[in-house]
């Protein structure tokens, strides 16, 4: 038996073994030729996960059936509770060529997994971390200080969407690509505030959607950018299309970090669900700072590495 399964919704024409350079055994959700589009209902497949290394999982029906995630053109390339592989259906290039890069992409990806030359980058400590005390966060900002990189990540989370309704809880950072740490606001005091303008000063300061980061920090800590990129515009510059510029679908098709924000949402969703709250009435600041820190740190780590290829692509012309 092979290590590798392959599930489509159903039976198809296309000939995946000229994608895939290894064996694998093939699968369809639903056997009736009749069925259009394929519902839970639908679904005849005995198959057990558990026997297989990898399964590869083509359009959105597998992935809906299989995973608790649903937009396959996302997650396409990625990989999900750690052993699926989306991706899209190639039939649907016969009426939407632009999703060719999309394909090529996820099979590549999908190809290096499988193969081992691709590993889903591993969360811990020391790669992402929070601070919860005032000298911490104060040596933190001194080592970028120091660095030699000529710019830093930044990202803040808040409890509102306007400066002037709500506060900072905490902010993330990254100087050098590697690791990131997510910083708890209220030990940041006068001496982090003005250690955070002479980083300002100095360094380029890298964000994802700046015009919504950079009035929080301005309102809230007094501070000022005088060199600013923002890796939203960026990506608007390389790609144009409408719907792919957000940083949680640039760091699945671009870092090796995945859905690394999935387990803070899952604990939201359980959360909302013990406590009969609707998802519009959940406040950010709900969340504990244990739960929050690593994907906040990612967010800046992330943010780093993305502009590093973007800043490359951009400068290539």
């Amino acid at each position: 038996m092979a290590n590798v399964a392959l599930i489509e919704a159903k039976k198809s024409s296309n000939r995946y073994m000229d994608f895939f350079p290894f064996d694998f055994d093939q699968f369809t959700l639903c056997s009736d030729p009749k069925v259009t589009k394929v519902l839970k209902k639908d679904v005849d497949l005995d198959f057990d996960s558990d026997a297989y290394e990898w399964v590869i999982l083509i359009g959105s029906e597998p992935l809906k059936h299989f995973t608790t995630v649903t937009k396959v053109m996302d997650y396409a390339g990625t990989i999900v509770e750690d052993k699926f592989l989306p991706t899209i259906n190639p039939s649907m290039l016969a009426f939407k060529p632009e999703a060719k890069n999309t394909w090529e992409k996820s099979i590549e990806n999908i190809c290096a997994y499988i193969s081992g030359d691709k590993k889903k980058a591993e969360i811990n400590e020391e790669v992402a971390f929070g601070i919860q005390n005032t000298e911490e966060a104060n040596e933190f900002i001194r080592a970028a200080l120091d660095s030699p990189s000529d710019f830093v990540a930044l990202d803040s989370e808040t409890t509102a969407l306007y400066p002037r309704n709500g506060h900072i809880l905490g902010i993330s950072m990254c100087y050098d690509g590697e690791r990131a740490c997510y910083i708890d606001a209220d030990y940041l005091d006068e001496s982090s505030e003005e250690l955070l303008q002479e980083l300002f000063d100095k360094k380029r300061v890298v964000f994802h959607n700046a015009k919504f980061d950079i009035p929080f920090f301005e309102y809230h800590f007094n501070v000022k950018f005088s060199r600013f990129e923002d890796t939203m515009l960026m990506h608007y510059v390389i790609d144009e299309r409408p719907g792919t510029h957000g940083l949680k679908q640039l760091a699945m098709q671009l870092t090796d970090f995945g859905d690394y924000e999935k387990p803070m949402y899952d604990w939201m969703e359980n959360y909302r669900k013990e406590r009969g709250i609707l998802k519009d009435d959940f406040k950010w600041e709900w969340i504990p700072f244990d739960v929050m820190k690593t994907y906040a740190a990612i967010d800046a780590l992330v943010t780093y590495q993305i502009f590093v290829k973007f800043e490359g692509a951009l400068n290539r012309g």
